[in-house]
């Protein structure tokens, strides 16, 4: 019986010296991320992979994708490598970008580049790539098209710790639309009716509110109308694939009509324009057309827009003189 007591007085002690230790682990760590916060060194960031430590003040950000340069920099915050797909030839980011470094491009970064950069954060998209990316610096994964570009530059914002210049720009974008609209109020119809074109070596295609190309200034800020059929065909993807043949169909009820021209679309460009299909809608015949430059209506971020906003209200001022 004593030995039994004895047994039990053991392993009695040693449980107790097991949550002790446990307890003072807990304390330990509980100390470590207090005195984190207490330094401002880090904080943490809830993203779709999970809590990401994440430095309290960036200084050396990657962008590894394309579409969010333009939320960064309009963040206040000027990374020390982007993706160059397209960026640099764009008209409104030139002046910002000196002294940034290409880490190659969406579908081929060099992580051997990254690395050399340094950086204490990383913003992308890229599933294939976040677990490498990852083991090089904290990294956020913030899915493309989840947020629009309100939604998107605000949690840009606070992933850099920049909610207030998120916000200010945000709020001087947003204003600039209503002098612009207000600017147009006396210019344009009501119903006025746009529809955006652009032309590659093989395909037309048809964009509309949410794939770049200028639908989001036109439909969403200035509040203008896509002719009917072409709102159908493009409310699903953002954008569809027309034969010339339909030509008419889809834009004879167009007021104005954006058209861009991809690389290598040239020729087909003037087959289009040469076409009866094409000269006799009535956008075209009232000389109601636009022809836009895809690098500078690629993007759709605040910089990109304020950029594109001032362009269109000029084409319609132009247009209707």
């Amino acid at each position: 019986m004593n030995k039994w007591n004895d047994y039990s007085l053991a392993m009695l002690c040693l449980l107790l010296m097991v949550l002790l230790s446990a307890c003072s682990s807990n304390q330990a760590d509980s100390a470590i991320n207090e005195e984190d916060s207490k330094d401002g060194s880090v904080r943490y960031y809830e993203s779709e992979k999970g809590n990401v430590e994440i430095p309290l003040e960036p200084s050396r950000v990657v962008v590894a994708v394309r579409d969010y340069v333009g939320d960064v920099l309009a963040a206040g915050v000027k990374p020390v490598g982007i993706s160059e797909t397209m960026v640099f030839d764009a008209p409104y980011y030139q002046d910002r970008l000196g002294g940034v470094e290409s880490v190659g491009e969406d579908t081929a970064i060099s992580l051997e580049k990254i690395t050399s950069l340094n950086p204490d954060l990383i913003i992308t998209y890229a599933e294939d790539s976040y677990e490498h990316l990852s083991k090089i610096a904290p990294t956020v994964l913030l899915p493309y098209g989840k947020l629009d570009y309100e939604e998107r530059l605000l949690e840009i914002g606070n992933i850099l710790n920049k909610e207030q210049e998120a916000e200010q720009r945000l709020e001087q974008y947003q204003e600039r639309v209503k002098e612009k609209k207000e600017q147009l109020s006396n210019i344009l119809e009501q119903d006025a009716k746009v529809a955006i074109i652009e032309v590659t070596d093989k395909d037309l295609y048809l964009f509309g509110k949410t794939y770049g190309r200028g639908g989001e200034v036109l439909y969403n800020q200035l509040g203008l109308e896509q002719p009917q059929k072409v709102e159908e065909v493009t409310e699903a993807e953002g954008w569809a694939s027309i034969s010339q043949e339909t030509i008419p169909e889809y834009l004879g009820e167009a007021d104005y009509i954006l058209m861009g021209v991809r690389e290598q679309g040239s020729d087909r460009k003037a087959e289009v324009q040469s076409s009866k299909l094409w000269t006799e809608l009535p956008a075209v015949k009232e000389g109601k057309v636009y022809e836009y430059d895809l690098d500078s209506f690629y993007f759709q971020d605040v910089i990109a827009l304020d950029y594109q906003l001032d362009l269109l209200v000029d084409f319609f001022q132009s247009s209707e003189k």
